[in-house]
């Protein structure tokens, strides 16, 4: 059997709705409960701030007009800036990293585990930043007045590199003390019954669909037929490596889904790789849901605050909750049916419950 078979599930109702009254996350409290999580990820970004222009403000008597502001691979100053814009680069930094993480942990969908990681790699960063800014000044201010023949030596980016470890495990310790609340709205619960088919006894099932994304395909067609042009044009050092992509990117712009004894598999359309297989002892339920492209970070494979995915487009798709507690989505057409086959699989595979009508 594929495709086309009606999906029953308990009190016949779809997978791919919102909780209903009384059950999932309030939706008052739960924008309220993200603050402190975001204030979490921003902070380091506005300490290290502040901790580098105090040190400029220190130093800026030792400073000249200008200062190193690159170095190379062996440590030797191979670009200057005038210095009294350093402040202005610190401030871009430091505030666009901090834009970033913070709107990162404001978004739904991830649980502890992910925002922890998030948080780790945010204060890590704001660590590395703050000590190689501040190093920066420091070789500068015991170089010669323009800047000429500060070094900055590998010893401090060890340094940098041990401050930013230091500053990962402060972070993920703070973030395991803020009350439950505040670790920010959790991905999105499991449906209370997953919807399942009805097979007889010894019937066996699969379902498959083929799925082609228009932008994917748009884009790679365009950057290809671009490529030729240029090629033709005798722009082989452009119009090549542009015609290739072109290919790569038709080439990955459908998928084929399939839901079978073996689990889930996505595979790309037209190549034999990437391919993405869920064993049926993998599968904690699976539920059908629609999904915007964007709140996913874009198309083709996604990995996010929510889970991973291959987003070919906004719309119905297939999310299956992983036994570890993670999500991974596919946008696929009729993606009730596959996800209610899944769950059926997935419950026959471990016998944790009868097969639906007996079997």
């Amino acid at each position: 059997m594929y495709g086309g078979h009606e999906a029953k599930g308990p009190g016949g109702n779809g997978t791919g709705g919102p909780p209903g009254p009384g059950g999932g996350t309030g939706a008052g409290g739960g924008r309220g409960a993200r603050w402190p999580g975001v204030l979490l990820e921003v902070a380091p970004f506005v300490a290290g701030f502040a901790a580098t222009i105090a040190f400029f403000l220190s130093t800026r008597d030792k400073l000249g007009d200008r200062i190193a502001t690159h170095f190379s691979g062996g440590g030797t100053a191979d670009d200057w800036g005038a210095t009294s814009g350093y402040p202005w680069v610190c401030l871009a930094l430091f505030g666009g990293l901090a834009l970033l993480f913070g709107l990162g942990a404001a978004l739904p969908g991830a649980g502890l585990s992910a925002r922890s990681g998030w948080t780790a790699t945010g204060w890590g960063t704001a660590g590395l930043l703050g000590y190689l800014l501040s190093a920066v000044l420091l070789v500068n201010a015991h170089a010669v007045a323009d800047g000429t023949g500060a070094r900055l030596p590998w010893a401090q980016l060890v340094a940098g590199l041990a401050a930013a470890l230091l500053a990962a495990g402060a972070g993920t310790l703070l973030r395991r003390l803020l009350p439950p609340a505040a670790h920010g709205a959790e991905r999105e619960p499991l449906p209370g019954v997953p919807e399942r088919l009805t097979l007889r006894p010894g019937e066996r099932a699969g379902w498959s669909a083929h799925n082609t994304s228009a932008v994917l395909a748009g884009f790679g067609a365009g950057a290809f037929l671009l490529g030729t042009c240029l090629l033709a044009a005798g722009l082989v050092g452009v119009g090549l490596p542009l015609m290739l992509a072109g290919l790569l990117t038709f080439g990955l712009s459908a998928v084929r889904v399939t839901v079978d004894r073996h689990g889930l598999t996505v595979a790309a359309g037209y190549l034999p790789w990437p391919r993405t297989r869920i064993g049926l002892d993998q599968v904690a339920a699976a539920r059908a849901q629609r999904v915007s492209a964007l709140e996913w970070g874009g198309w083709g494979y996604r990995v996010s605050p929510r889970g991973t995915g291959v987003i070919l487009r906004s719309g119905e798709a297939l999310v299956v909750r992983r036994e570890d507690g993670r999500d991974f989505a596919v946008t696929t057409r009729d993606a009730r049916t596959a996800a209610a086959l899944l769950n059926t699989l997935a419950a026959d595979e471990d016998g944790s419950s009868p097969r639906p009508g007996g079997g």
